[in-house]
């Protein structure tokens, strides 16, 4: 219940409330008039029957995001993840600075996403912005936000970052097959070169990779993906998702240059040492340089290895699962680009086939 008090000319009206965390609070405003207050105070009770936490709304947002981040989203992801959204805390400060939850709106948080997406790429400010709204979903089913102010946020950019396609033509991914099978003797002094085949001729992740130990080869040509490492957090975990944990059929010659590899380290268990990716994009730009294709990001690798398949005519559902996505739309939305280049070359094909000086009248 509401309670009122005449000050002066002025009345304040008081309402009670526990807050989400127990605590029994008041919370008071002053108006002209014992109407007014009356009002006011309505308003705050039906709030609460509606399950509104009216003590919130001053809440800097950046102190809920922190404490959102700690209570909806370490327990539940792994150590590598938890950096990134340690460095979204600090950006959420940085670039929402004083505002509360009770002044954010569609059109503020917009004005924000578009000023941050001036310096970061699209998929960076996607990255930020499904963090803000996933914290002021939970903030509305909290009762801590009155209406839904983070819908209709878009994520824009117009940083360009100009650089090669990140992944090898058809020629190239040969070329460099051709130069990482000349060397991979050398792979006892230089363990690059092996990850780098494996991750051509798989498509696995750098971290899957990092993390494959010699009971992973189980012989038959295969190879079991059921760990990934992190080098933020050096720990090892299960990998990015369910459907990532899977078997690879890989070729006798691969398998047969791991065997080797195992054998001349004399190793029992992981096949290569940690490495932070900053070294192993250095080691992998001298491999392309000798190799003489263009330079590629070691993820580049895996991109390439889908492009290849795809150029060679292999059914998408199997790429998906070769490579771990739990669907193909995954790897449709993933590997579009791609798929366009090859749907324009099926164009080509077809209207040859439905050309008419190629087409005879049935005998």
């Amino acid at each position: 219940m509401a309670s009122f008090e005449k000050r002066g000319k002025k009345w304040r009206a008081i309402v009670s409330v526990t807050d989400n965390r127990g605590t029994r609070k008041k919370v008071t405003k002053t108006f002209d008039t014992k109407k007014e207050a009356n009002i006011w105070s309505t308003e705050q009770e039906s709030k609460l029957n509606n399950g509104f936490d009216i003590t919130s709304k001053n809440t800097l947002f950046s102190d809920y995001f922190s404490n959102w981040v700690e209570t909806y989203k370490r327990p539940v992801i792994r150590e590598s993840t938890y950096i990134r959204y340690k460095s979204w805390i600090h950006t959420v400060e940085v670039v929402f600075k004083t505002i509360t939850l009770d002044e954010l709106s569609n059109y503020k948080i917009q004005q924000i996403i578009n000023d941050y997406g001036k310096t970061h790429t699209l998929k960076a400010t996607q990255g930020f912005l499904v963090a803000v709204r996933g914290s002021l979903k939970d903030a509305l089913l909290d009762g801590n936000l009155e209406k839904d102010v983070f819908s209709r946020v878009k994520a824009t950019s117009s940083h360009e970052v100009i650089r090669s396609e990140n992944y090898l033509s058809a020629a190239e991914f040969i070329r460099l097959q051709k130069y990482l099978y000349d060397n991979v003797d050398n792979s006892t002094e230089n363990q690059y070169i092996l990850m780098s085949l494996i991750a051509l001729e798989t498509g696995a992740r750098l971290g899957e990779i990092q993390a494959i130990r010699t009971n992973d080869i189980i012989g038959d040509g295969k190879l079991t993906i059921n760990e990934s490492y992190s080098a933020n957090s050096h720990q090892y975990t299960l990998p990015k998702t369910k459907s990532s944990i899977r078997q690879i059929t890989i070729s006798s010659k691969l398998e047969q240059a791991i065997q080797i590899y195992i054998s001349k380290n004399s190793i029992d268990d992981l096949l290569f040492i940690p490495q932070y990716r900053a070294n192993i994009s250095r080691r992998l730009e001298t491999i392309l340089k000798h190799a003489k294709v263009h330079q590629i990001r070691f993820h580049g690798l895996r991109h390439s290895h889908v492009s290849y398949l795809l150029y060679k005519g292999i059914d998408i559902s199997y790429i998906s699962k070769r490579v771990g996505h739990s669907n193909t739309t995954i790897t449709l939305e993933v590997y579009s680009h791609l798929l366009k280049e090859k749907e324009q070359a099926q164009d080509a094909l077809v209207l040859d086939v439905l050309s008419l000086k190629n087409n005879s009248s049935p005998q």
